[in-house]
C-alpha cells in the first residue's frame, strides 16, 4: 500500500511541477519530438514534451489551420493525457499552438480577445500565452499557446442538454440555402486534395461537421443543425414586429454581447471576422446565444493575406444579425452601439493610451526572443513584409490604433444621427 501511495504521490508531484515550471516563465518554454514525416492535419499522433532538460511527458500532436496551413512555419493542436495549466490559463487536456506567422508582430490574436474580455465582465474570449519552441531540437522561434474554444472556457453547463457550441456557423446564409450549400461542402471536403491523407476517421469527422460546424455537444452524440436553421429563420424571415420584440429576439441572441462584438469588428476592420472567425454559444436552456472572437490576425492594419489596409471599413452590411439590427434599428440599437463606445472611451478602455499599455506589456514579454524568430522565419521572404520589421510593425499598429478610433466615433455619431433623423 505504501508504494502504490508513493507513487500516486511522485506522479502528482511530476504533473504538478510541469504546470509550476511554466507558470514561472514569461515565455514558456517547450521542446517536442515527434515523427516528423507522421504529422498531419487529420490525425493526432504520439510525440513527447519536455517543459525542463529532464523531464519529458507523453503526449499528441497534429497540424492545424486551413489558410495558414500552406505557410512554412505551421501551427499545431496538442491533445495530453491529463489536464494541464500554463501561467494564467485554465488548465485543460487540448491547447491550440499557435504559429501567427502572418502577423509579424504576433500579438493581433491577443490585443482583440484581450479587448473584447475588457468591454464586458460577461465577454468570454481565449487568454493567451508565448512560447518559444524548439522540434525534435531545432528552434522554430515564438510560437502563441492559446487556449481552445470548448464547454469549458465557455462556461457552459454540460447537465443541460441545450448547452450548444457552434464555430463559424453559416448564420449569414438564408434557410433555404443551407441544404445545398451543406451538400457542397461535402462534396468539396471529398475532392480536395488537402485532405487526401487525412484517414478515414478524420475525413468522416469532417464531412460531419463541415458547414455546421458544431464542437458540442459531440455531432454523434447529438446533431444539432436545426438550431442553425431557427437562428436564421429568426434572422432572415421574422416580422420586424417580432425580430424588435424583446422576448423573442432575447430568447435568440444577447444584445449587450452583440453590442461589443460589433464594437471589436469595427476597431480591429477584422473583415473576415463578419461572416466566419467567431463561435457562438448557449450556456444553458435559460440563456441566449453569445459570441466568441476567434482568429482576428486580419486586423489592425493588415487584410487577409498580411497586405497594408490602412483606410477601409468592413462592410458590416455581410453579417446579417447585425445589418438587421442596424436597418431596423430595434431596441434604439445604433444609439445604444454609440453609448457603448462613448463609455468605453469614457472608461479608459477604448483610448490610445490604454490600447497602447497592452501593446508594451506584449513587446517585454517577445522583445528579447524576436531576433532569434526573424532569422528563424526573416520577415522579407513575403513581398509584403519586404521593407517591414517587428519595430516597424508595431509602429504600424500604434499608428492605425491612433487614427482609427476617432474614425470609428465618427462612424457611430453619423450612424447614430440617422437613427434620430427618421
Amino acid at each position: 500500500m505504501k508504494i502504490k501511495i508513493s507513487i500516486l504521490f511522485i506522479a502528482f508531484v511530476h504533473i504538478l511541477s510541469l504546470g509550476c515550471y511554466a507558470q514561472k516563465k514569461d515565455v514558456i518554454k517547450f521542446s517536442i519530438n515527434v515523427e516528423s514525416k507522421n504529422l498531419n492535419f487529420g490525425d493526432y499522433i504520439p510525440a513527447k514534451i519536455a517543459f525542463t532538460k529532464d523531464i519529458q511527458q507523453n503526449f499528441k500532436i497534429k497540424y492545424r489551420g486551413n489558410s495558414s496551413s500552406g505557410y512554412n512555419k505551421k501551427s499545431f493542436s496538442l491533445k495530453f493525457p491529463e489536464k494541464i495549466a500554463f501561467r494564467n490559463l485554465d488548465s485543460a487536456y487540448k491547447w491550440k499552438l499557435n504559429a501567427d506567422y502572418i502577423d509579424k508582430t504576433l500579438m493581433r490574436n491577443k490585443l482583440s480577445y484581450d479587448l473584447f474580455k475588457a468591454f464586458s465582465k460577461d465577454n468570454i474570449s481565449p487568454k493567451i500565452n508565448y512560447v518559444l519552441l524548439k522540434l525534435n531540437g531545432s528552434p522554430q522561434g515564438i510560437y502563441v499557446l492559446t487556449q481552445r474554444v470548448d464547454e469549458n472556457l465557455l462556461q457552459l453547463n454540460k447537465n443541460d442538454s441545450s448547452s450548444r457550441i457552434f464555430k463559424a456557423p453559416p448564420i449569414s446564409i438564408p434557410t433555404e440555402n443551407h441544404s445545398q450549400k451543406h451538400k457542397n461542402y461535402i462534396a468539396y471536403s471529398q475532392w480536395n486534395p488537402f485532405y487526401e491523407n487525412f484517414s478515414e476517421r478524420a475525413k468522416e469527422k469532417l464531412i460531419k461537421q463541415a458547414y455546421y460546424n458544431q464542437r458540442y455537444p459531440k455531432i454523434r452524440q447529438s446533431d444539432k443543425k436545426k438550431d442553425i436553421h431557427k437562428i436564421t429563420e429568426f434572422i432572415f424571415s421574422s416580422s420586424d414586429n417580432d425580430f424588435s420584440n424583446s422576448k423573442i429576439f432575447n430568447s435568440f441572441f444577447d444584445i449587450e454581447n452583440i453590442i461589443d462584438w460589433h464594437l471589436l469588428l469595427l476597431v480591429t476592420n477584422n473583415a473576415d471576422g463578419l461572416i466566419k472567425n467567431f463561435y457562438i454559444y448557449k450556456q444553458n436552456k435559460n440563456e441566449p446565444y453569445k459570441f466568441c472572437p476567434w482568429d482576428y490576425d486580419h486586423s489592425f492594419g493588415r487584410d487577409g493575406g498580411g497586405h497594408l489596409d490602412l483606410t477601409s471599413f468592413i462592410d458590416i452590411s455581410q453579417n446579417k444579425l447585425i445589418d438587421r439590427l442596424i436597418k431596423t434599428n430595434a431596441f434604439n440599437y445604433k444609439e445604444k452601439l454609440y453609448d457603448k463606445f462613448l463609455s468605453l472611451k469614457k472608461d479608459k478602455v477604448l483610448t490610445y493610451p490604454s490600447i497602447n499599455k497592452m501593446i508594451k506589456k506584449n513587446i517585454r514579454l517577445i522583445k528579447p526572443h524576436i531576433k532569434q524568430n526573424e532569422n528563424i522565419w526573416p520577415l522579407n521572404n513575403m513581398l509584403q513584409f519586404e521593407e517591414s520589421n517587428f519595430k516597424k510593425e508595431i509602429a504600424l499598429i500604434k499608428s492605425w490604433i491612433k487614427n482609427r478610433l476617432p474614425q470609428v466615433e465618427a462612424y457611430l455619431l453619423e450612424l447614430n444621427a440617422t437613427a434620430n433623423r427618421k
